[in-house]
């Protein structure tokens, strides 16, 4: 019972944290009228503090209740749950299940660029840090003994690009973002997706810390 308790918990406090990030925006969305907001850091923080279950459930109530709460960063309209959750799921997967769970991010992330090539080859620089994230995640699950100063930077890189893998790929099929569009955006990616890292990392290795002593 009382780990039920803990799991909700977790969960709640969580996808609360989420929802309010979000109504802080950080960067304009080239292609529709909406903003990147704040919530870019909670995404990889859900991934290495839940468990895959807990941090898929943690990022849909999050991202339905900043749906409704902070509609302006609501780019793909209901389709942007999914961000969060792709993002979370997959990052916990990477982090929390060994190889197996990397694999999986690593085959998110390859079915992503493909699917981003095919529409806009011309461009092919834009999926390099997603190319880097599919490296990083396979060297981190093969090397054994990682220290957690190392892991947690690398697996929030890697959560938060499964993150933007998902927005990529609704910018190219479901807005019909030209190549040329993507040219303009890619500045501001990296930018969002260094801040997502650096602040998830920070965020992160707090609340470990505060975990381990108190729980």
């Amino acid at each position: 019972m009382r780990i039920e308790a803990l799991m909700a918990a977790r969960i709640g406090v969580f996808a609360a944290l989420y929802a309010v990030l979000s109504l802080i925006p950080i960067s304009v969305f080239i292609g529709a009228p909406s903003f990147l907001a704040l919530n870019v850091i909670i995404t990889p923080v859900i991934a290495m503090l839940l468990n895959p279950f807990e941090a898929l459930l943690s990022s849909l109530f999050g991202g339905v209740i900043a749906f409704y709460v902070a509609p302006f960063q609501a780019m793909f309209g209901p389709y942007t749950i999914l961000l969060p959750i792709a993002g979370s799921t997959f990052g916990s997967m990477a982090y929390h299940k060994g190889k197996f769970g990397a694999f999986a991010a690593v085959s998110f992330l390859a079915a992503t660029i493909s699917a981003y090539l095919v529409k806009n080859f011309p461009f092919p620089y834009f999926v390099a840090p997603h190319l880097t994230a599919i490296l990083v995640a396979l060297i981190v699950s093969l090397k054994k003994m990682t220290p957690t100063s190392l892991k947690v930077p690398m697996y929030a890189f890697v959560s938060t690009m499964c993150e933007q893998g998902m927005m990529m790929i609704f910018a190219v099929y479901l807005l019909g973002l030209p190549w040329q569009a993507f040219v303009g955006i890619f500045p501001l990616m990296i930018y969002e997706r260094i801040l997502g890292t650096i602040g998830a990392t920070l965020l992160s290795v707090s609340l470990m810390k505060i975990a381990s002593k108190y729980l």
